[in-house]
């Protein structure tokens, strides 16, 4: 992936460096989910249902995220196994993507969703819901410092799967708990950036910890671990500086190169701005996968504030759920003090709430009306990740210049000669592409390709090019 020179980053005398750490993660439910990533991509295909029932999966969801493409890019063993698995998906593929059942509802809706759809995901998410859930019953029953050792372990992606299957008074006692920990790694994250002087040997064992331990809590492991990524577009980033050039490489997508273009100028950007504290929420991640990617470079400084912002907006999101659970408590209370005083009181109570609900449409219910509206002061709103803001914008420009080439015929030559987009870029420019020459042209290119994988002897990196985002 491209990446801007390291030479424009400050220096911070009191961050341990981050280049040929391992860094590890003390989340159970992460090492949990890793391991499911690993079977995922390990279970027998042999089988015929489970074979059957995957690939049905890849081709609802067009193919695979970046995050467990990099994991069978890095793996050749596997991939070469999982390829069966690929193959089977193509002629339900051949059938989806023939033009004439383009307005068809089940088309239409695996079209429009495929960004946010991965087979390999929704199966790691499932292990790891039932590993949190099974956290939450074991701990439900616990007291004191045991418990709270154990739920201070998970990161904050997770700790949300554990807090909300747990009943409402101890999750309560769970948010508040666990948001105060992210306060106390935060302060000592942000005491780190402000020094100006290196630290004594004992000193510095105590800030690797916590760089670590900042960026364990808040960055995605698969993430992590898979970096640094350079995807099948690594090339194609440091040879192509337009769509024009991108359309004609043979070997990616063009709409990955323009992605991977966009995510070095993001990171380019983060770097910029990190030393400026507050000032650098415009440009700094929220979300785990995002943070990880601040962890690529190898600066220690960049890393440290990508992961005390991350920590920042979390414990504003777990203040507000507090609010908004306190408000639920309120509620019941009142209304159990109410039914207490008889049947005419709760009647007359149930008829005022219904007419103020009635009276406010287009308003939250009043018995689930939650803190960061107005009347809540202290409590400002989360703001959406800017980095996958950065990423959904660049992609939607990059469809537009695409677009505006494949408008003319020489365009349209350099595409087919190409790479070609893969499966879930393909969805998003099929959609907007105007009947007429382009949309058939697309569909026959993908369709042509696709033909090509079904052979044993195709390439491995042409048929993970299609099926795996980079």
């Amino acid at each position: 992936m491209y990446l801007p020179p390291p030479e424009s980053s400050p220096h911070y005398p009191s961050l341990p460096e981050l280049a040929g750490q391992p860094l590890e993660c003390a989340c159970p439910v992460c090492a949990t989910a890793a391991k499911s990533d690993l079977a995922f991509f390990g279970r027998d295909y042999d089988d015929p249902e489970a074979c059957a029932a995957t690939s049905e999966a890849i081709s609802e969801s067009l193919g695979l995220c970046f995050r467990h493409g990099a994991i069978l890019r890095a793996d050749e063993r596997r991939a070469g196994q999982f390829a069966k698995v690929l193959r089977s998906a193509i002629p339900r593929l051949g059938l989806l993507l023939d033009e004439k059942h383009l307005q068809t509802a089940p088309v239409q809706q695996i079209l429009f969703g495929p960004d946010d759809t991965c087979p390999a995901c929704a199966y790691s998410n499932r292990t790891a819901g039932r590993h949190a859930a099974r956290l939450a019953r074991k701990i439900d029953g616990a007291e004191g410092v045991s418990a709270q050792e154990q739920f201070h372990l998970l990161c904050v992606r997770h700790f949300g799967m554990f807090e909300a299957s747990l009943p409402i008074e101890r999750r309560l006692a769970a948010l508040a708990d666990y948001s105060g920990h992210l306060g106390q790694v935060n302060r000592k994250l942000k005491s780190l950036l402000r020094a100006e002087a290196p630290l004594d040997v004992w000193s510095q064992h105590d800030a690797v910890a916590t760089l670590h331990r900042a960026i364990g809590l808040t960055a995605d492991r698969l993430t992590l671990e898979t970096a640094p990524f350079p995807g099948a577009s690594s090339g194609a980033v440091a040879q192509h500086l337009s769509m024009a050039d991108a359309i004609a490489h043979a070997h990616a997508c063009p709409l990955c190169v323009m992605a991977a273009r966009a995510r070095g100028r993001w990171l380019k950007k983060a770097r910029q701005s990190a030393p400026f504290g507050e000032d650098s929420w415009l440009a700094l991640p929220v979300c785990p996968q995002h943070v990880a990617m601040t962890v690529w470079p190898g600066e220690p400084g960049l890393a440290a504030a990508a992961a005390s912002h991350a920590l920042t907006m979390a414990a504003r999101t777990q203040h507000r759920q507090i609010h908004k659970l306190n408000a639920i408590v309120e509620l019941r209370e009142k209304e159990a003090r109410i039914k207490a005083e008889g049947p005419e009181a709760w009647v007359a109570y149930r008829r005022k709430r219904t007419y103020r609900n009635r009276s406010s449409k287009g308003q939250e219910p009043q018995s689930v009306l939650v803190p960061g509206v107005p009347g809540v002061p202290g409590v400002p709103g989360v703001p959406r990740c800017p980095a996958c803001e950065w990423d959904e914008v660049s992609l939607e420009r990059a469809t537009g210049d695409l677009m505006e080439l494949l408008h003319e015929k020489k365009h349209r030559n350099a595409y087919v000669r190409g790479h070609g987009l893969c499966l879930k870029h393909f969805a998003r420019v099929y959609l907007v592409a105007p009947k007429g020459p382009i949309r058939t042209m697309l569909a026959e290119d993908v369709q042509r390709r696709l033909a090509g994988l079904m052979r044993q002897d195709a390439p491995l990196a042409e048929v993970l090019g299609i099926f795996c985002t980079s």
